[in-house]
């Protein structure tokens, strides 16, 4: 396992509180019985004044369902949210060809990072393998092999048709039954050769251009840096968890504002895992794409940590037995059947 070092990057300091030192008071002025009268009721009417204002900014706090509000009536609700068949320009002029993809099958993806509490409901308390703990934290430091037998267990669990088929001395795993430390820590072969059934309604990873057509949202264009959510740099981090203002770690999912598809941390928190090995692009059109035509390294992962301010079409890859504790996670999609 690569143990991910917290950076020092020198943009936060913790800071203990600071001691004040109070001025000397200066010697109260002498009122007359009238001019007391007069500063009292001018006192009065400032706090009455300041006391409006405030409850004036409280019921505006209030009623602003902003999603850094945290918990409570206006958290935002985890779901998997539709995403509508099209096609969109994949890529751009960092991650070359841009090309034309369509996808024909709207397909549900999870407005959420997979958390350690749902994690945990699928695998136990005793196989979170996060480096930063909390079940509202994105679960990480998860391998490719851990991120699809997730999918295949709670697929299972929740009565739907799993996706994926590993097989073993030529029989089926035992997926019901898998345990967190039966899944391979090294390179397998069997492993590799898992096959997707896209047809059936079980959880799986999303394709790489299934991932980057939702992240982008409306957002088409390839001429610049697009974030989920905002083509403005500076608007960056009411959008992700970044590396100007993560404080070098994870937080609680849902808590910046989602892109217009409502999906949140699609960019920063921690990478994602995608399905698709990594090939380079070509300048061909192509349609519900699930392998690049020649692979050229490991399983593709996307989307930035808070670390990295990775940009929606920004790629990168890893071996798929590969761990990064705290800045590799997932999120889960399932192909809309009916």
């Amino acid at each position: 396992m690569e143990k991910f070092e917290k950076l020092n990057t020198g943009l936060f300091t913790e800071q203990g509180a600071r001691s004040r030192i109070a001025a000397p008071c200066a010697a109260a002025p002498a009122f007359s019985a009238p001019q007391l009268r007069a500063t009292t009721r001018t006192r009065r009417a400032l706090s009455a004044a300041f006391l409006l204002a405030a409850l004036c900014v409280l019921a505006a706090f209030v009623s602003c369902k902003h999603p850094t509000d945290g918990g409570g009536s206006g958290a935002p609700e985890k779901k998997m949210v539709r995403i509508v068949e099209g096609s969109f320009q994949m890529g751009d002029k960092m991650n070359a060809p841009v090309h034309t993809v369509t996808l024909t099958k709207d397909f549900l993806m999870s407005n959420h990072e997979v958390t350690q509490a749902e994690w945990m409901a699928v695998f136990g308390a005793e196989d979170n393998p996060s480096e930063f703990k909390g079940d509202d934290l994105p679960v990480e430091s998860v391998s490719w092999y851990a991120a699809i037998a997730y999918c295949n267990k709670r697929s299972i669990d929740e009565g739907f048709d799993r996706c994926y088929s590993v097989k073993k001395g030529g029989n089926e795993i035992d997926w019901k039954n898998l345990k967190f430390n039966d899944i391979p820590s090294s390179k397998d072969d069997d492993w590799n050769k898992v096959e997707c059934n896209w047809d059936v309604n079980g959880y799986r990873l999303p394709t790489e251009a299934e991932w980057e057509y939702a992240a982008r949202g409306s957002i088409a264009d390839t001429d610049k840096d697009v974030w989920a959510g905002t083509t403005t740099e500076s608007e960056l981090g009411e959008y992700a968890w970044c590396m100007n203002n993560s404080y070098n770690k994870t937080h609680p999912i849902m808590t910046k504002l989602p892109n217009d598809y409502g999906l949140y941390d699609m960019s920063g928190n921690v990478f994602e895992w995608c399905w698709d090995w990594y090939g380079n692009y070509t300048a061909d059109a192509a349609t519900d794409p699930t392998e690049p035509t020649v692979v050229t390294a490991g399983r593709v992962v996307r989307g930035g940590s808070f670390i990295e301010d990775a940009n929606v079409a920004d790629r990168g890859n890893l071996a798929p037995d590969f761990t990064v504790d705290g800045i590799l996670g997932f999120r889960v999609v399932r192909t809309v059947t009916e």
